[in-house]
């Protein structure tokens, strides 16, 4: 699967601040609101704090039937997501890294969408996303 994070940064017209759209892309599933405009620093920030967190995080063990409900009750608290947080592009959208059946996941839950998707990612592959993103962010 071709995992990448999509960036497009821009000037704001008196030029003093960057601006960017941006998201991440797991094959065909999407997550983020390209069309929002964020500020490429706080960006940057958010993406720091997430890879801090992805360092010390451990992915917890989930049975099949039981993962809509696990999901649920992780998400109770923005604190558990492993998406960037306080960004526009990511608002409302919930992630987190778990095995299911021995497999490792990014789990999703998009802004006003029930359904829960399910990525195979494992979380060294997920850093690295994160580090990649941080690489595209010219500041």
């Amino acid at each position: 699967m071709n995992n990448s994070f999509k960036i497009k940064t821009f000037l704001s017209t008196d030029k003093k601040y960057l601006f960017c759209n941006c998201c991440f892309s797991f094959g065909d599933v999407v997550v983020g609101d390209y069309n929002q405009v964020v500020l490429a620093s706080t960006l940057r920030l958010s993406l720091e704090d997430l890879l801090f967190k992805l360092r010390r995080y451990k992915s917890i063990h989930i049975d099949e039937y039981n993962l809509a409900e696990t999901f649920g009750s992780i998400s109770d608290d923005i604190k558990n997501s492993i998406l960037p947080t306080f960004i526009e592009s990511f608002d409302g959208d919930f992630g987190i890294l778990c095995y299911v059946n021995g497999k490792e996941f990014l789990i999703l839950k998009k802004w006003q969408c029930s359904d829960l998707i399910k990525i195979e990612i494992n979380k060294d592959a997920y850093i690295n996303l994160i580090v990649n993103a941080l690489k595209e962010i010219p500041i």
